[in-house]
C-alpha cells in the first residue's frame, strides 16, 4: 500500500514538472525578453532620415567582445556603394582622443612625463603669456587649459609652413585668459603636444601614433597620414546641406596634424574602445598601462555643464572628456570636420562603449545616437533628449549663416586701390590684398601657398575676412592710414596687426 502511494505521488510529481517544461518552453517561444539593441537598427536608419545622413557606421562594445557593427546607407549620395564596418572616414577630432593614447605610450616608456614643463622636450617652445610657455605642461595642452584662444591658429596649418616654422609661429598666439584660469578648447595645444612626442620618439607623430597605437590594435584600416583615406574605393565622401540640399564637398585635411588627422573605421575604432575599457589591454597585448588609461580619463579641469543631461560637473581630461548621467560616469569626445562628425562614448564601470562616425557636417546625429544608447544601457533619463538634439541642431545650423551688415553701413574713406598691396604679420606672415568681383569686395593671399580668402566690405574701414573652408577662422580687418594719408596696415581682434610693406 505504501510503495503504491509513493509511485502514485512519484507519477503526479514526473506529471506535473513535464507540464511545467511545456509551459515553460511555451513561454520562451511567445514572450522573449526584450534586448538593449531591439529595435536599434530602426532607430539609427530613422535619424539618418531625419537628420539628411547619407551613410554612417555604429558600433558597440560590451565587456571586452563587439556586440554591434553596422554600417547605414551609402558613401556618397546619388552613388549605390554602402558603407559597411570597414568603410574609412576622418575621426577629426576623435584623434585627439588616439594622440593622448599615443603620448601615453611614450610616457609608459618614462621618455616623457604629464607633468613636465614642455620646453624641458622643445627648448625653443614659447607662448606671448611667457610664464604660460615656460610652464605649461601635456596635461595643460591636452586638457586645453594653457589659456590660449578658441581655435586660434587652425589656420595656420593650411599655409603652407613646416611644422617646425608652425611652431616657431605659436609664440605670437594671443592668450585668451590666463594660464590655467580656464577650459578654452585649443586644436594648436595638440599640435604642440604632438611635435613634443614626435621629438622624443625621434619620428613623426604620424609615424609614432601608426607603430605604438595604429599597429599595436590591429587597426589595420586605420592611419595617422591623411592620405589613408585614399588607399582603396572603399571610403566616404563628405557632405554639407539640409532641407532636401544635401551635397557633397571635398573632404578637408586637419590643419594642425595631431588635432584631428587619423583615418579610421567602425572595426577598427571598436579596437580602440576594447582597449580603453580594458585597462590598456586587447587581445593579449598591453599598449598602455591601467595607470595611463587612468590618467588620460581622470578630470584635469572642470568645464562646466557638459553632457546630455547638461551634467555642471562635467571635467576635460587627456583628449577626453567626462560626464554623470543619472550618476554613472561617462567619458566622451567627438569631432567635425567639414564633410564629417564622429563621437565616441565610454561607460567605463559597465565596460560598455559606442562609436559612430558620420559621412556629413553640421549635424548632431551622432549625438542623437549616443543619447539612444546611454539610455539604453544606463537608464532613462526622464527627459526628452531627442528633443533636446533637435534644438541642438537648429542651433548648428545658425552657424552657416554669414555675416550680416548694418542697416545702415557707413562708407568706406579709404579708395580701394589704396589698400591693394602686400601686409606682414608676426603670426601668419604675408598677405597679400587684390581687387575683388566687385566694388564691395576684395580678395586676399595669405603665407607661402596664397591661401585664397574674401574680404567684404561691412561699414566704414572695416571688412569681414572669410575663407572658403568653413571651419575656418573668420574676422574683421579695420584699415587704416598714417599722416601721410597713406595705408599703414590693419588691426583685427581674430587676426592681429598686419603692417603694410
Amino acid at each position: 500500500m505504501r510503495s503504491t502511494t509513493l509511485q502514485y505521488i512519484y507519477l503526479l510529481l514526473v506529471a506535473s514538472l513535464i507540464a511545467g517544461m511545456i509551459i515553460s518552453s511555451g513561454c520562451t517561444n511567445t514572450e522573449k525578453k526584450p534586448g538593449r539593441l531591439d529595435g536599434f537598427d530602426e532607430f539609427v536608419t530613422a535619424k539618418m532620415a531625419e537628420y539628411e545622413v547619407p551613410g554612417a557606421v555604429v558600433g558597440i562594445v560590451e565587456n571586452d567582445s563587439v556586440v554591434y557593427l553596422k554600417g547605414f546607407g551609402v558613401r556618397e549620395i546619388g552613388k549605390p556603394d554602402k558603407v559597411d564596418p570597414d568603410t574609412r572616414f576622418q575621426i577629426a577630432s576623435v584623434s585627439k582622443y588616439i594622440t593622448a593614447g599615443a603620448i601615453g605610450s611614450l610616457v609608459d616608456e618614462g621618455k616623457l612625463d604629464w607633468d613636465e614643463p614642455v620646453v624641458t622636450y622643445l627648448p625653443n617652445f614659447a607662448l606671448k603669456d611667457a610664464y604660460a610657455g615656460e610652464h605649461a605642461t601635456l596635461r595643460d595642452l591636452l586638457a586645453h587649459r594653457t589659456g590660449l584662444r578658441h581655435f586660434d591658429g587652425d589656420l595656420l596649418g593650411r599655409l603652407g609652413y613646416s611644422n617646425a616654422e608652425l611652431l616657431e609661429r605659436m609664440r605670437y598666439l594671443e592668450p585668451g585668459t590666463s594660464f590655467r584660469e580656464r577650459y578654452i578648447y585649443s586644436n594648436a595645444g595638440f599640435f604642440i603636444a604632438g611635435e613634443a612626442a614626435a621629438k622624443v620618439d625621434n619620428r613623426s607623430w604620424e609615424d609614432l601614433t601608426d607603430a605604438r597605437i595604429i599597429q599595436q590594435l590591429n587597426m589595420t584600416r586605420s592611419g595617422a597620414h591623411p592620405e589613408t583615406l585614399f588607399l582603396d574605393d572603399n571610403h566616404v565622401s563628405g557632405h554639407a546641406g539640409m532641407g532636401g540640399d544635401v551635397h557633397v564637398i571635398p573632404l578637408e585635411q586637419a590643419s594642425l596634424p595631431a588635432a584631428g588627422q587619423v583615418v579610421s573605421t567602425g572595426r577598427d575604432m571598436t579596437q580602440w574602445l576594447r582597449m580603453m575599457l580594458n585597462d590598456g589591454r586587447v587581445d593579449g597585448t598591453q599598449v598602455l598601462t591601467p595607470e595611463t588609461v587612468k590618467e588620460i580619463h581622470a578630470a584635469s579641469l572642470v568645464a562646466g555643464h557638459g553632457g546630455p543631461l547638461s551634467d555642471p560637473n562635467a571635467a576635460v581630461g587627456l583628449g577626453c572628456d567626462s560626464y554623470n548621467f543619472l550618476d554613472t560616469r561617462v567619458i566622451e569626445k567627438n569631432g567635425a570636420l567639414d564633410g564629417v562628425r564622429a563621437i565616441v562614448i565610454l561607460i567605463p564601470g559597465m565596460k560598455n562603449g559606442i562609436v559612430v562616425i558620420a559621412n556629413k557636417q553640421l549635424t548632431v546625429f551622432p549625438e542623437a545616437i549616443r543619447d539612444e544608447f546611454l539610455e539604453r544601457y544606463i537608464g532613462k533619463s526622464g527627459v526628452d533628449l531627442q528633443a533636446n538634439e533637435k534644438t541642438n541642431q537648429v542651433g548648428w545650423n545658425s552657424l552657416i549663416i554669414t555675416v550680416e551688415r548694418p542697416a545702415n553701413p557707413g562708407p568706406a574713406s579709404i579708395n580701394q586701390s589704396a589698400i591693394f598691396g602686400t601686409y606682414t604679420s608676426e603670426l601668419y606672415g604675408t598677405m597679400q590684398v587684390k581687387a575683388g568681383s566687385d566694388a564691395e569686395n576684395m580678395t586676399i593671399e595669405l603665407g607661402p601657398v596664397k591661401y585664397p580668402g574674401t574680404l567684404m566690405h561691412v561699414t566704414n574701414d572695416t571688412w569681414y575676412l572669410s575663407f572658403p573652408n568653413p571651419d575656418d577662422q573668420v574676422g574683421y580687418l579695420t584699415f587704416e592710414v598714417d599722416p601721410s594719408g597713406s595705408v599703414s596696415g590693419c588691426s583685427s581682434e581674430e587676426f592681429g596687426m598686419f603692417a603694410r610693406l
